[in-house]
């Protein structure tokens, strides 16, 4: 069978780009068009952070007047004024830090949808490889649906069995012969899925096996890495910030104003200070949203830090479990599998057996098979769980 899976991946990848896990999960990485949104996202804030840095509010304003006196024979009087708003270092620092973590939040979130898109591919890969090895347990149940039907004929024509052996036997390689072309046509499925995700212009030859299974003792959980958690800790960030920024709005406002004037032949300069008196906006809105998103924001990530970690104690337990049972089931049933159909097939050439009991223990070997496909992609998809709910991908 794994015979099979690479003379079938080598007639792929003469015709197109070949694909290993670890190579899908790097391109998804590069060119996956969900991460790279995500990832121009963060431009996007860092953009939108620009405004925060700057040291004045706003422009300076400019007030320019003229005129003459009713009756007078004076020149015209005119006056040029020119008034800048300035803020406190702490308002500016606070927008600063509000910023930045509004920034830090879209880094965070560019992580997350990088770890949904590497689960989803490291799914559909591995749903591409197990049809691959389905597949192939198809075409190895036909080879031996072949090799019944050569033994029957030939003991048709020697007169040792009848011709309905002879129907049963071709009959049986005609639905052989059907599972397969449909275990053929749900890899071209799968493989297409494959192609999806990644964005790739032409179909990838899938290569790998189910058995390749990543060793994750070695796994370092830590759950105040994960993106979620850290996404939390930029909106903790941002929320403090907003909080530091609406106390500054009890203090005043202030600016500064330089005027001069020409009036009657006089020439007058100003100089002077303007104040915004902080009575009846003094921030208690502001201050009170902020608090209570920072005191939901700290609630949520202690819930999260505890469920994460629950999580992954699960599909850490999962995985071992389904690994197990796999080694488990590979070393004790398949060897028997394979030496079932041998001695049956053998058995059935002399004359021991008839074909009815050859086509059951060619059915039970198929099932067999089947089951350890089954255990197989199991276990790769509760280390795809343990890797994503571990925020781990290498």
């Amino acid at each position: 069978m794994i015979r099979f899976v690479i003379a079938l991946c080598v007639a792929r990848a003469a015709a197109a780009q070949v694909l290993t896990f670890d190579e899908a999960l790097e391109r998804a990485r590069q060119t996956g068009p969900a991460i790279v949104a995500a990832r121009m996202r963060i431009e996007e804030a860092r953009a939108r952070s620009i405004d925060a840095s700057l040291r004045f509010p706003g422009n300076p304003t400019v007030e320019v007047e003229a005129g003459r006196r009713s009756g007078g024979t004076s020149p015209t009087d005119y006056g040029v004024a020119v008034a800048q708003e300035l803020q406190l270092p702490a308002r500016r620092n606070a927008r600063i830090d509000a910023a930045r973590a509004l920034v830090a939040q879209e880094e965070q979130r560019a992580r997350e949808v990088e770890r949904e898109v590497l689960r989803e591919v490291a799914t559909a890969f591995l749903r591409a490889l197990e049809s691959q090895e389905r597949a192939a347990a198809a075409t190895s149940g036909k080879q031996l649906a072949d090799e019944a039907l050569r033994i029957a004929e030939r003991r048709y024509a020697a007169g040792d069995v009848a011709q309905l052996d002879v129907n049963v036997a071709r009959t049986t390689v005609a639905r052989a012969e059907a599972d397969s072309r449909n275990a053929a046509a749900m890899v071209d499925a799968h493989i297409a899925r494959v192609q999806s995700l990644l964005g790739m212009s032409a179909a990838p030859a899938i290569i790998g096996a189910l058995r390749d299974a990543s060793t994750t003792d070695q796994i370092s959980v830590d759950a105040l890495d994960r993106a979620d958690v850290r996404l939390l800790d930029a909106e903790i960030a941002e929320a403090e910030a907003e909080q530091r920024l609406a106390r500054t709005l009890r203090w005043p406002g202030f600016g500064v104003r330089a005027s001069y004037a020409r009036e009657e032949g006089d020439r007058i300069l100003l100089g002077g200070i303007g104040l915004t008196l902080p009575i009846f906006d003094r921030g208690r809105q502001a201050s009170a949203i902020a608090s209570a998103r920072l005191m939901r924001l700290r609630a949520e990530r202690e819930a999260l830090i505890r469920t994460v970690e629950t999580e992954v104690r699960g599909a850490a337990a999962s995985y071992a479990a389904l690994r197990n049972a796999a080694i488990e089931y590979e070393r004790a049933v398949l060897p028997l599998v394979a030496e079932n159909e041998r001695l049956a097939l053998e058995s059935y050439d002399v004359g021991q057996i008839g074909l009815g009991e050859l086509l059951l223990v060619r059915r039970e070997a198929l099932d067999a098979r089947r089951a350890f496909i089954d255990q197989l992609i199991e276990m790769r998809l509760a280390e795809v769980e343990l890797r994503a709910r571990a925020g781990v991908w290498k």
